[in-house]
This record gives structure tokens, sequence and C-alpha cells, in this order.
């Protein structure tokens, strides 16, 4: 258990009020603490944007955050809005100079708003959060949800360049996430959906006791505030049952009152139908499978976002406690000597926007929660890392962690677009999972048979290229629970958005389950720049042939009636590229030509053994 240092017998852990004080929302920051953490000690919110965002970078809907624990969890799905991190634990010293306090938490995003929260309940600990971003309450841009994709060409998202992909016709990719107090949650697309259930049960698999469905649900429901969709939206699509929802949360959860209630809906539930793709009364269940109307993190009242800072911080900002330190964490700051432990953090260093340095101190924890692709970084330039990168960096190493921003997984995301013959007002945020049986149909056999015999050779290939970051037996073993997940549990391997806007129809679509495995790892010891990422988007086959399969059934769909009464004819790409009798190799050209981030990196902080790769434990430790 965790206890607090003032109050010994306040026990954190499941089942106890307490526990949400020390646990961010959401299955990767929501750790099932029961070993002892000694007073403090600094926590590392990893990178995984918890509830599913959705894809920003994308010219779609979706923008998923941080998503950095079990490199399994590389799908789209926990389209919550609240992106998570992984913890880090180490012990810290008594301060030794500049300001002090009892909490330290790099990152006002998704799970670090939720940690200032829960911390600062307590009135007698001080709690700082250092972050970059500006305070965004006042932008309109942000507030309006109807407008979020012009967010993207703004100040507010990073827009990291990734480097040039192989796969992607050797082109730069956009990495989107947000700047600002909220994170990532200021910029995406709202979606609130969460993942398979027999995903969460494999972090538990992997070794992490506590970390299953059952156990998270719990946390999920108590950070809701769902509003349950009115009649009207019922009959265009929306349903949401009661038991998987929590009504006394800070976060807004529901439909968006600008829901479609014109026949697009019956036609697109139609045609899904008759592909074999049934209504999923809630995709928050626990099943993703089928084709559902998802719900939002929004104030359905006022038509307005809710974001982590909406949520979470800006309700609390007049306790005394809770502190915001503007600036860029460049590394944690350790104690002279350690202790029996091992290496003791004494607090973090900080670049001001006036460029200068500062360090703060933490008499107990450092959280640091920066999200997938800044949280490496900090560990890294702190001396925790592989030591063969750190080294040809110049950086002296002080643990050695090798996964550290390894297992980067993202999902490659394209579009399909279509004109419509009519006009369509409102939304519709309409989402179809599909299984590998729904994309492979009576091959799926044959598909799994070659899959699983490429488990070795795509562990080899992924472990060459990560510098020494991975061993090839372990990420074997990875693979071979992902592949059970896949081709023995059912659950669900590609996303189908399907929307219409104005006199246009859209599918955007990702596979959710890749096996290719990419990087994120700092330029030099002394760049608090971006990061320098590599998705190594499509490197292996299988993740190429969902693609695939995935782009073929979204065609299809639009070639099924009733719906294909409303096509007018193919936009882009046009049918000259991609005819209706495409090959296989035609899918993959022009994959390779459009595909981008689908902004849902997670793994780079993997919550594992570190034999496996990982770079935290359970409890989320380093």
């Amino acid at each position: 258990m965790i206890r607090r240092k003032r109050d010994p017998d306040a026990r954190i852990g499941p089942g106890s009020d307490a526990y949400g004080h020390v646990r961010p929302n959401g299955p990767f920051t929501t750790a099932h603490a029961d070993s002892a953490v000694t007073q403090g000690y600094i926590f590392v919110p990893g990178a995984t944007q918890g509830l599913h965002a959705s894809n920003a970078s994308s010219p779609n809907w979706k923008t998923t955050l941080l998503k950095q624990t079990t490199p399994l969890e590389a799908d789209d799905k926990m389209h919550s809005a609240l992106f998570w991190s992984a913890l880090l634990a180490l012990a810290a010293s008594p301060p030794c100079h500049a300001e002090s306090f009892d909490y330290i938490i790099v990152g006002a995003g998704t799970s670090g708003l939720v940690l200032a929260n829960r911390l600062s309940q307590d009135p007698s600990v001080a709690v700082a959060v250092i972050d970059p971003g500006a305070d965004q309450r006042g932008n309109p841009t942000v507030r309006n949800p109807a407008v979020w994709p012009q967010l993207l060409k703004t100040p507010v998202n990073w827009a990291y360049q990734s480097v040039p992909q192989a796969n992607a016709s050797g082109r730069v990719i956009e990495y989107d996430a947000g700047k600002g107090i909220g994170g990532t949650s200021l910029i995406n697309g709202m979606t609130y959906i969460r993942g398979d259930k027999a995903q969460f049960d494999a972090w538990e698999e992997l070794g992490n006791p506590g970390w299953n469905w059952d156990t998270l649900l719990h946390y999920y429901k108590r950070l809701e505030k769902f509003s349950p969709p009115e009649p009207w939206q019922i009959q265009v699509g929306a349903s949401a049952k009661s038991e998987y929802h929590g009504e006394r949360g800070q976060l807004h959860v529901g439909f968006t009152p600008m829901l479609q209630n014109g026949s697009f809906y019956d036609a697109a539930r139609a045609s899904w139908s008759t592909l074999g793709q049934g209504v999923n009364e809630d995709a928050d269940s626990g099943t993703t499978r089928g084709f559902d109307v998802w719900p939002q993190t929004l104030d359905t009242q006022r038509n307005e976002r809710w974001d982590a800072a909406t949520a979470f911080f800006w309700p609390v900002s007049a306790r005394q406690n809770p502190h915001l330190l503007n600036g860029t964490a460049s590394r944690v700051v350790w104690a002279p000597g350690g202790d029996a432990r091992g290496p003791q953090a004494s607090g973090v260093e900080y670049v001001t926007p006036a460029n200068e340095r500062r360090t703060v101190n933490a008499t107990r924890e450092v959280i640091i929660s920066a999200g997938a692709l800044r949280t490496p970084l900090i560990l890294e330039r702190s001396g925790i890392g592989n030591p063969r990168l750190l080294r040809e960096r110049g950086i002296e190493p002080v643990v050695d962690s090798p996964g550290v921003g390894e297992n980067l997984i993202d999902q490659p995301n394209v579009s399909l677009l279509y004109a419509s013959k009519v006009t369509h007002n409102g939304t519709s945020p309409y989402a179809t999972f599909a299984t590998a049986r729904d994309l492979f149909g009576s091959r799926v056999g044959d598909v799994a048979t070659s899959t699983r015999a490429s488990l070795r050779q795509w562990a080899e290939q992924a472990a060459q290229s990560s510098n020494g970051g991975l061993n090839a037996s372990a990420l074997e073993h990875i693979f071979r629970i992902q592949h059970g997940l896949v081709f023995d549990k059912g659950v669900t391997i590609a996303e189908i958005l399907t929307t219409a806007g104005a006199d246009k129809l859209l599918s955007a679509l990702w596979a959710l389950l890749p096996f290719s495995r990419g990087s994120v790892h700092i330029r030099s010891a002394d760049d608090i720049g971006g990061p320098v990422i590599d998705p190594k988007f499509l490197a292996v086959g299988f993740d190429r042939t969902v693609q695939v399969a995935a782009g073929r059934l979204a065609a299809e769909f639009w070639r099924t009636a009733p719906i294909s009464d409303v096509v007018a004819g193919q936009y882009l790409p046009s049918s000259t590229v991609l005819p209706p009798d495409a090959t296989d190799a035609q899918w993959e050209s022009w994959t390779a030509n459009t595909l981008g981030s689908n902004a849902h990196s997670v793994g780079t902080a993997a919550m594992m053994a570190r034999e496996l790769g990982g770079v935290v434990d359970p409890s989320l430790r380093v």
C-alpha cells in the first residue's frame, strides 16, 4: 500500500476513497499499488493519453493523446479525452535549494492534472505543476467542439515532426499534441470509447497484478459525470448502459446536442448491418465490436469541450496548495550519493520562458506526467535510459533502463472521401470496430497461422533497430500475447469512422493493434525542444494487411445499400488512383502516399518487467 507521510494509517489502494490521491484517471495511470512506497518517491505518469482522445492528425475526427504503459494497448479505443502517463517512483531527498514542494508534477495534461486535483485535497501538502503551456480558458476555439480541427493549425498544437518514414513514401509525418494547461485534451476530437476487456486483462498477464478490466472500471466510473442520451438522441442512435458509467465524477461525458437527426444514421446502420456489423449499444462496456454512436467529453447542456483542466484543475485552483510553474522541465535532479535503494531524486530542473534555469525541490514525490512523446526525453536527460544511447549524447547513465523511449506504437490513419447527393447538418460521430474474422472471413485461420510463424522474425527486426533497447525474445513473448488477443480472444483490430458533413461523406480508418514498434528519444543532452519520433509505420507486413483489409471494408460500406443511395461519387482518392477493383498493391501504394499519425502514441515508458523492455513496475515506479 502507499501511505501518506503525515497520516501513516491513510491507506491508498483499491477500495479506498484516498486511492484517487495518487491515481490519475484511467487505466494507464491508475495503478493497483500493493507494494510499499517509501515517502518521497518520484512518480512519472507516462504517456498514454488516457480516455480516448481523438485523432488530431487526421482530417477526420480523432486525436488521441498519451498512452504510455503496456505496449499492447496501441488502440485508439481509449477514446476518452483523458490520456494517461506512466508513474515513476524514486525516493526524493529533503530540499537543498530554491523552491520546495511536497509533490512536483511535470506535465499539466490529462493524468497530471488529475493527480494535482487529488493530491491538493490535502491542505497540508504543497503541489507544483510544471508545464510550458498557457491557460486556454479564454480560447473560444478550444471551447467550441464543432471547430476543433482548426486548433491543429494554432500554437495550442506542438505539431511535432517525425523522421522520414520508409513505408510512407519517405514523408515526414506531423504529430499533434496539445500545448496548454490541459494537454492534448485541449485539441482532441473528444471521443470517449474504452478498449476491449481482454486488452486490459492482458496488462495483468504481462505481470502487472490488479491491472485488469474489473479493477479499472471502478475508476473510470468514478471519473465520469455521464449525461444519458435524450429521447430524441436515442432515436438517432445514441445509447448507453448505465452500469458502465458514473454520474458523480468531474469529467462531463455525453452525446453531442448537435447530433444529426436526419436519415443518415438509419442508412449507415442498415448498411453496416448488411456487412455483419450490428449495433453496439455501449462501446464503453468492454466490448467494442460493431457499429456505434460514441459519447464525447463535453458539457451537453452548454455544448462545450470538457478538457482535463476544465474538469480537474480550474475548479480547485482557488485552493492554496496547487501551484502552476510555467516552464519546460529539463531533467530530474539527483541527491548526492543516493542510498541503499539506489539513486534518489531531490527535485526537477526546468527552463522558464525567459530561458532561465530553475530548480524546485520535492520532499515527497516527483511525478513525470509528460506524455508518450515527452516523458522519455525527461528520463533520458536525467540519466534514465539505454546507457549506449545516453553516452552517445554525452549523458552519464544513472539508471540502466533500455526500454525508455522504445516500444512506441501508433496507428496509421487514412481517409476515404465521397461526394454526397444531399446536404447533411449536425455531426455524425459513428464508428465501426472490426475483428480479424470480420476483416478476413474464412481466411482468418490461414492469416493467424502465417502471422504466428512471423512473430520471431518481427521481434528480431524490431530489436535490431532499437540500438540495444529491445530484446528479441522478450518482444516475441509480448507479440504472442498480442497474437492471442487478435486471433483467440477476438479483440477488435480496426476502426472505421463514418461521418457526413455538408456535401461530403468520410471514412477514416486505421489498424488498432499494430505489431510495428518505433521509438522516441532526445536529440542531445541540452536540447529541451521536440523529440526525435520514429514510429516505423507499417514496418510489419501484418499491419499493412490489416490496413488494406480495413480500407476494403470501408469502401464496400459506401457501395452497400441504402447508404450507397446517398453517394454521388468517389472524391478522394479518385477512382483512377483507387478503383473499385484495386489490387492490394494499389491499396498499399495509396496508403503509403497518404497515411498520417493517428496521434495515439503509446508504450514509450511501458509498465512491464525490465527484462521485457519495461520502464515502470506495477506501482508505476522506475
